[in-house]
């Protein structure tokens, strides 16, 4: 796995209550193990826990998975199963369980299956060598639209995240990521678990989730532009951690002649980690010009380009932006744009609407089901942050479908049309990225504008058919250098903080709302963005050539900080806000 780790796990006492069924009795909770559970800043995507605990010596590393971690993890896989039994439209007990290559991916594998299987679950995995069942973090989430017998899918993943963390996403009916109310009856039922019984004896299901992925993504495509460039290209592709099998496999599918670069990194994040003297030197021997570094689970990406004899590293907020203005300028493509608040804002002005949300896709889904009127659960809407743009850069808070659909509408009529095809793009600063076709045509019976789709509705992170684009474009001579602004730049950074210490941040600061403050002689007028139940989620920091932002992490102990800039002085002006806000707020 990473050469210079060993890796140990704590024994289990079992109860052998027969031939088949093992009892695992459960220590209490301690306070701190109930805020993992049940954490008080409400995760963006799924839970993480930090399941090894590090020793560090003169003779190494060591990872030691205890008891009490482990325990952390069935507690959550028996209480989702409870809970997906008690809602009232589940007939088929049929669950998908799919991993990363964590060190502790199969440990989790198999626990979380025995649990089930006792549950009375029918288990899936991903056909795979034994005790494995490895599937993107992507393919994982949008394989409940695409089964339709699976209305359950467990994703076992913590993303960029170090070897020592993992994590559960779990997908029902939707995918969208789980939040609300449905996150915390899952976290309450997990509070009060005092034992695990476990199903040794199981019948395990095997589905190939991946190609009908892989399907999916080339139907979608088509829909956008020919994909031809590809055949025949060389492409280095680096998974951080694993082999990336589907999307090595769907690359070859168009023709391309894949690189495969083995070498695991720890952490497993292409954003933080970049080896570039390694890869200029394969591309060189594989005559490529193009590199996709791409981490644990598939969802955050970045490029390693050579064009015009330069090397060039593009992060998400780069590449996304330059993609969205080549396609809306050079291939007329009308795009609804929705992102997250502190993601790049230089594709703005060539979309046809923008949307602006709170950061994770538990926000941008809500908006994807607004357009094709798909009821979403009210707890959903009323815990996201949901704005589109309206006359002068006036932010209209969204709180239900009509007026979004409204605002299309009037746009498509002031040009003249009774019908147009969009491109959906939903993405985040992060890495995350997913497309969808929207149809809007006037029903010329009733006169009602109708909005429709021939596709699957995938509501979470689904970078790969962004990245086959932006590879197709590159393949093409298109230069992501020409396609934005280069004289501003964006990063994202953090602070290091614990719940009640963002809490604190967040409430402190609010004083500030509407108000002009100086830091470090540069003006900032502060504005405070609210979900829909009226709580301040992001603020807002926007000087004469700048905006800022930041918001409580969902899946550490931070604050992150977004600034949009001066490429020559962005990074100091970060710096100073980040002290600022620490000293005088924490």
């Amino acid at each position: 796995m990473i050469d210079n780790i060993d890796f140990e796990v704590e024994s289990i006492q079992f109860k052998q209550i027969d031939d088949t069924i093992k009892l695992i009795e459960l220590p209490e909770l301690s306070e701190e193990e109930k805020n993992i559970i049940d954490p008080v800043v409400a995760p963006t995507s799924g839970l993480r826990i930090q399941i090894y605990d590090i020793d560090e010596t003169s003779q190494g590393i060591t990872y030691s998975l205890t008891r009490r971690k482990l325990f952390l993890f069935l507690r959550v896989f028996k209480a989702i199963g409870l809970k997906f039994k008690e809602m009232d439209d589940h007939k088929n007990l049929n669950v998908l369980i799919v991993t990363d290559d964590r060190p502790s991916s199969e440990i989790l594998l198999n626990y979380s299956s025995q649990i089930f299987a006792y549950q009375g679950f029918q288990i899936y995995h991903q056909t795979d060598e034994a005790g494995k069942s490895r599937v993107s973090s992507p393919y994982g989430a949008a394989s409940v639209a695409l089964y339709e017998d699976i209305d359950l899918i467990i994703v076992l993943t913590a993303s960029h995240n170090d070897l020592s963390w993992n994590g559960i996403k779990f997908y029902i009916d939707y995918p969208i990521p789980i939040s609300g109310d449905l996150f915390k009856d899952v976290s309450k039922i997990a509070l009060g678990i005092n034992q695990i019984e476990l199903q040794t004896d199981y019948t395990l299901q095997f589905t190939d989730a991946i190609q009908k992925n892989n399907d999916y993504v080339r139907e979608l495509l088509s829909k956008i532009i020919d994909i031809r460039s590809l055949n025949g290209e060389n492409i280095v592709i680096w998974p951080y951690l694993g082999k990336a099998e589907g999307i090595i496999k769907l690359y070859r599918d168009y023709g391309a002649n894949v690189h495969l670069i083995e070498e695991n990194l720890n952490p497993p994040n292409p954003i933080k980690v970049v080896k570039e003297e390694k890869l200029q030197t394969i591309m060189k021997e594989t005559n490529s010009n193009l590199a996709l570094l791409l981490d644990a689970d598939r969802d955050r990406i970045a490029l390693y380009v050579k064009q015009n004899g330069e090397f060039s590293y593009y992060i998400p907020n780069e590449i996304y932006s330059a993609t969205h203005n080549i396609l809306a300028k050079q291939f007329e493509k009308k795009i609804i744009n929705v992102r997250t608040i502190p993601s790049d804002l230089r594709g703005d002005h060539t979309s046809f609407l923008n949307v602006l949300t709170g950061v994770g896709y538990k926000h941008l889904g809500v908006i994807l089901y607004f357009l094709f009127g798909v009821e979403v659960d009210q707890s959903k809407i009323d815990s996201a942050i949901l704005y589109m743009e309206g006359n002068g850069d006036q932010l209209i808070q969204i709180k239900e479908p009509t007026p979004l659909r409204n605002e299309i509408i009037k746009k498509i009529e002031a040009e003249g049309l009774e019908n147009a095809r969009f491109i959906v793009v939903m993405w985040e600063e992060s890495g995350g990225h997913t497309l969808n076709i929207l149809n809007v045509q006037k029903n010329l019976d009733t006169q009602n504008y109708e909005f429709t789709t021939d596709l699957p509705l995938i509501a979470d992170k689904y970078i790969v058919p962004a990245l086959v684009l932006v590879t197709e474009l590159l393949s093409r001579e298109y230069v992501i250098k020409d396609a934005i602004d280069w004289s501003i730049k964006g990063i994202n950074q953090t602070i290091e903080a614990t719940d009640r210490e963002k809490l604190a941040i967040m409430e402190n600061f609010e004083k500030e709302d509407g108000k002009d403050i100086t830091i470090a002689e540069k003006t900032y007028h502060i504005t405070a963005l609210y979900d829909n139940n009226g709580n301040i989620e992001i603020y807002k920091l926007k000087s004469e050539d700048s905006t800022l932002y930041f918001r409580p992490s969902g899946t550490g102990p931070e604050v992150r900080f977004y600034i949009f800039g001066d490429r020559e002085t962005y990074l100091e002006e970060i710096k100073k806000v980040k002290k600022y806000v620490k000293k005088h707020y924490s």
